[in-house]
């Protein structure tokens, strides 16, 4: 399932990380796509951290989606733009709430990170390289991989990885931006 970015103006009050001259355009440039399952503890962090950085973006330069459901559907989201930053749960042994920053652009996700790091049927690594196939990826393609601790059912977010979504989202806050601003 898809949403866009809350469709309230942007206000004074809130901090703007585009105010450096982000151009603003008829349609963005540039989506960020938070995917995963918030029924399944740390597999909804995506979720989260995407619904945190459109309370603060503003919606006229970066479009946020969510992508609660077959992750295929992250090729019909990516297709329209210039420039993608994802965020999705991971499951490698690293320290639950540590962050991966991949640059999925050019070179395939790595397969030590593929298939069995996701909850999905098809994973994240597998759709992007089917949109890259079809022609349908954007010029540039940033993944943010958090390493998840639980992905059981019924479960919140652990501790250690809601600790870490303040440092994350600043971080996705800038990449967005870096790349709105890329010419």
């Amino acid at each position: 399932m898809s949403e866009d970015a809350p469709s309230a103006a942007p206000s004074a009050a809130r901090s703007d990380p585009w105010a450096a001259g982000a151009p603003v355009t008829a349609r963005p440039r540039v989506v960020l796509v938070g995917i995963g399952n918030e029924l399944r503890g740390d597999d909804g962090v995506g979720l989260e951290l995407a619904r945190r950085v459109a309370r603060r973006a503003d919606p006229r330069v970066l479009a946020v989606r969510e992508q609660a459901g077959e992750t295929l559907g992250l090729i019909e989201e990516l297709a329209p733009f210039g420039a993608a930053v994802l965020i999705d749960a991971l499951r490698s042994g690293a320290v639950p709430g540590s962050s991966r920053r991949l640059d999925l652009s050019r070179d395939a996700m790595p397969r030590e990170l593929r298939g069995r790091t996701s909850t999905h049927a098809i994973g994240v690594g597998e759709a992007v390289e089917l949109a890259r196939a079809l022609e349908l990826l954007p010029a540039r393609v940033i993944l943010y991989a958090v390493e998840g601790e639980r992905f059981d059912a019924g479960n919140a977010l652990s501790d250690a990885v809601r600790s870490a979504l303040p440092g994350i989202t600043e971080a996705l806050l800038r990449e967005a931006r870096t790349l709105a601003l890329a010419p």
